[in-house]
């Protein structure tokens, strides 16, 4: 099965360096945004997609609706594709949440440094956590889907920490940009 796993349009929280892996309005695709998603629609659309699964969180649903909207593919929400969780650092400046979870939030943000795999900032989620929740999600789909091929609407880290688990490589996604993957 291939999956075409790909980010959120750009968001404010995007633009304004914040911590966000929640709800907040923060986290709403930008102008850019949606013309972002908009060209990945677009893109996408060639590939006659017949399913699309997404992330509960606003900015990857929004953005998959963007990329069904080319070919009315319908949309399946799984939760264990939201974001990373920054536990209390949500909506907290990157700055901020530097200067006083210095170690935890390299440490989070670092995918490369295996030793710190278990590391959270307070009432987050370790990288090993989310790890496992995402492939968790992914064995789902592999599983329960009849289709060969499918998208995948997500976030930019837990990207980044499952390309590492899969290429030993460090490689950070920036807005709409598609991993594919054969799962």
């Amino acid at each position: 099965m291939k999956l075409y796993i790909f980010r959120h349009g750009e968001t404010f929280a995007n633009v304004d360096k914040v911590v966000s892996d929640g709800y907040s309005s923060i986290v709403q695709l930008t102008p850019l945004g949606k013309e972002q998603a908009l060209e990945l629609g677009k893109k996408l659309s060639l590939k006659k997609l017949p399913l699309i699964y997404s992330s509960p969180y606003d900015r990857a649903r929004t953005t998959a609706e963007y990329v069904a909207s080319f070919n009315q593919t319908p949309i399946e929400i799984i939760n264990d594709l939201h974001e990373f969780s920054f536990g209390i650092t949500e909506g907290w400046t990157e700055e901020e949440t530097y200067k006083k979870y210095n170690f935890e939030f390299k440490s989070v943000l670092d995918v490369s440094d295996e030793n710190t795999y278990n590391i959270s900032l307070p009432e987050g989620e370790s990288k090993q956590e989310a790890l496992n929740r995402f492939l968790q999600a992914l064995t789902f789909i592999k599983n329960n889907c009849p289709y060969e091929q499918v998208g995948v609407a997500t976030h930019g880290h837990i990207m980044s920490l499952y390309y590492y688990h899969l290429y030993k490589q460090v490689h950070g996604f920036k807005n709409c940009e598609v991993m594919e993957v054969e799962i």
